[in-house]
């Protein structure tokens, strides 16, 4: 699907609007991950939907970056652990 769209502004950046039927289409809301590929030689820029793999990401997880247990004191009204 090709539309035309148009840049606009967000604070000191510039932005694309992604119609709501694209979005809807493509799977995506507010706050979705999104990757993009710009791709200068070809004057294009693509995105993609940003798909996570739970093996790769385990895999980086380290005695380095592990973070250590936190404890956020007694249960609060209904909690239970």
């Amino acid at each position: 699907m090709s539309v035309n769209l148009h840049i606009g502004k967000w604070g000191g950046s510039l932005a694309v609007r992604i119609p709501k039927a694209i979005a809807e289409q493509w799977g995506i809301s507010e706050g979705s991950a999104i990757e993009m590929d710009v791709q200068a030689q070809d004057n294009r820029v693509v995105m993609r939907k940003q798909v996570y793999n739970l093996s790769e990401m385990l895999a980086q997880v380290m005695p380095e970056n592990l973070h250590p247990e936190q404890d956020t004191g007694d249960a609060q009204g209904n909690e239970q652990w």
